[in-house]
C-alpha cells in the first residue's frame, strides 16, 4: 500500500500554481531540515534570475524541459544546493514552470519571513536616521507589528525633502514633506 507523506502547512495562506510550489518546497526543506539552506540558496538564484543569459536559459523553447531538468540539478548539486532545492527546480522544470519561477521565489521568500515571525519594514528619509531616531522608530513599529521581529531596510531618498515613508508588511504610511505640498497643491488647483 502506498502512502503519501503529509505536507506541511505554510505559515501564511498562498495560492495558486506558485503556491503549491512553494508550499511544496517549504513542507520538503522542513521535513528535510534544510530550511535555512534551502533560503539561502534561493536568494541566491533570486540574483542569478536578473541575469539575461540566466533568463534567456529558462525561457527559451529551444531547450526541452527534460534537458533543462538536467540541467539544473547537474548546477545545482555541482553549487551545493541542498536536496529539497535540487529536487524543485527539477520539478519545476519538468513541469515547464520555469516561467513561474520568479514569482515562485518572491513568494517563498514572503512565507520564509512569516517562518521567522518577521515583520519587514522599509523606511524611506530625506537623509539617514540618526540613533534616536531609529530606536524611536523602531519602538513605534514594534507597537505595529505587536510580537514579530522587525527587519529594517533605510533608504534615504532627498526629493522627499523631509518627513518619513514606512512600509510595514501591507500597510503603508507616507508621513513626507512632499506628500503634504502634493496633497496642498491638489486642493488649490482644486479650489481655482
Amino acid at each position: 500500500m502506498c502512502t503519501i507523506a503529509k505536507s506541511i502547512n505554510t505559515p501564511i495562506p498562498v495560492f495558486g500554481i506558485e503556491g503549491r510550489y512553494v508550499s511544496a518546497l517549504y513542507s520538503a526543506a522542513l521535513k528535510m531540515k534544510q530550511i535555512d539552506e534551502v533560503e539561502k540558496h534561493v536568494r541566491v538564484l533570486q540574483n542569478e534570475l536578473t541575469k539575461p543569459k540566466i533568463l534567456e536559459f529558462l525561457e527559451t523553447n529551444m531547450i526541452s524541459t527534460t534537458e533543462k531538468a538536467k540541467l539544473l540539478k547537474e548546477v545545482g548539486e555541482q553549487t551545493g544546493m541542498p536536496p529539497a532545492a535540487v529536487n524543485f527546480l527539477v520539478i519545476v522544470a519538468e513541469n515547464g514552470r520555469l516561467k513561474f519561477l520568479k514569482r515562485i521565489i518572491k513568494m517563498f521568500l514572503a512565507v520564509m519571513v512569516a517562518h521567522r515571525n518577521e515583520a519587514l519594514c522599509e523606511v524611506i528619509t530625506a537623509k539617514p536616521l540618526d540613533e534616536e531616531s531609529r530606536k524611536a522608530l523602531m519602538d513605534a513599529l514594534k507597537k505595529l507589528v505587536k510580537g514579530k521581529n522587525i527587519q529594517l531596510t533605510e533608504k534615504v531618498d532627498p526629493e522627499i525633502i523631509g518627513g518619513v515613508i514606512v512600509g510595514v508588511e501591507d500597510k503603508h504610511i507616507d508621513m513626507s514633506i512632499s506628500r503634504k505640498i502634493q496633497m496642498y497643491t491638489d486642493i488649490i488647483k482644486q479650489s481655482v
